[in-house]
């Protein structure tokens, strides 16, 4: 079992018509912890970049008025960066079995990357993302670092959709609400840290995630000021499991090996660890 830790969470656009590459993507987004949304053309893609703008990145495998005609394809290819810059000068990242029909028409232009699929792959995508800087919100925080941990058991019927589904309003929100921190998923267990504002962590825990019913059991752990944010990069850091070229999202976590381990490691009493078989 292995994890990768990254910089920041980036909320990543997928544009691309195949449902099985494009759920296979976001789900391995998703394990190596970013946040991505999949539209299946062009035209809904823009009219979503427009009407929101937490978005820190696009890969795309669709093009806008898309013709058979190669020559035809590699323009509406151009068309489609035009279009999304004028939205928003985001870093756009074309992965697409067309992508050498296109490097004329990009290789001037800034933000803007080409992967052949499916010979240039999730590896070269990933670090592909990892160059991207995200602008972190919490360089000046003015005000006392409140944590509060807890753990809670997901329903029966809890899938990997529901993670991301939780994961990407989580990630949204505490964006703009200043708000940090981890989750881990472990053995049907959830063990959270969130981190900000005091009034604003409570409201978020008590009115939203305690009245969530995708989960039962809930357990307040601990709570209090801190020296400083631990999640400083991490709007909510998440890390699934890796084996070799399977992702999984749902499962059990090493806690010597993942990035947020040894933090809770550090902040739950023997019998806290006992619960989710945590050995020191």
């Amino acid at each position: 079992m292995s994890y990768s830790i990254v910089n920041s969470s980036l909320n990543v656009l997928v544009i691309d018509k195949s449902l099985d590459i494009s759920n296979m993507l976001k789900k391995a987004l998703f394990c190596r912890g970013h946040s991505a949304t999949v539209i299946h053309n062009a035209t809904d893609a823009l009219e979503k970049l427009s009407s929101d703008n937490h978005y820190d990145a696009v890969i795309s495998d669709c093009f806008l008025n898309e013709q058979n005609d190669q020559s035809q394809s590699r323009l509406a290819g151009a068309t489609l960066i035009d279009a999304l810059h004028a939205i928003k000068k985001l870093p756009v990242l074309i992965w697409s079995v067309c992508a050498d029909k296109l490097q004329s028409d990009v290789q001037n232009r800034m933000q803007v990357t080409l992967l052949r699929k499916p010979e240039e792959n999730l590896p070269h995508i990933f670090k592909w993302l990892s160059n991207i800087k995200k602008e972190q919100n919490y360089q000046n925080d003015t005000f006392p670092i409140f944590q509060l941990i807890y753990a809670s058991k997901a329903i029966d019927t809890f899938t990997e959709n529901d993670l991301m589904d939780i994961l990407n309003i989580a990630r949204q929100f505490n964006q703009t609400a200043n708000i940090s921190g981890a989750l881990i998923f472990h053995n049907d267990h959830f063990l959270q840290v969130i981190e900000g504002e005091q009034t604003v962590v409570e409201k978020l825990y008590y009115e939203h995630i305690a009245k969530d019913k995708r989960h039962i059991e809930l357990n307040l752990l601990t709570q209090g000021i801190a020296e400083k944010r631990a999640f400083r990069n991490w709007d909510m850091g998440f890390l699934g499991q890796q084996e070799n070229e399977d992702y999984k999202l749902l499962g059990l976590t090493d806690f010597d090996k993942h990035p947020a381990g040894q933090f809770f490691k550090e902040r739950l009493t023997h019998s806290q660890k006992e619960l989710f078989g945590i050995v020191d």
